[in-house]
């Protein structure tokens, strides 16, 4: 089934639409919103597990000029 989860992202000043964009052509990203209030994108990712996840928050998307810092939500099935 694998894991789903919500990055919340801080984002440099003027740097917001070239994060969504390059973040939108990551391999797992399923959505990309740009948003108001204490973060400026939520991003919506699918992983077949933790590792691949990880990679995904950790190495993909932090690794972009501009990304301040995420926060990460994973989805929970009840």
């Amino acid at each position: 089934m694998g894991i789903s989860a919500y990055a919340l992202v801080r984002v440099s000043p003027n740097k917001i639409k070239e994060v969504v964009e390059q973040v939108s052509e990551i391999k797992g990203i399923k959505q990309v919103h740009p948003v108001t209030g204490p973060y400026d994108a939520i991003v919506f990712i699918e992983a077949p597990d933790m590792k691949e996840l990880g990679k995904v928050i950790l190495a993909d998307i932090h690794s972009l000029d501009g990304v301040i810092d995420t926060t990460t939500c994973l989805v929970v099935e009840y």
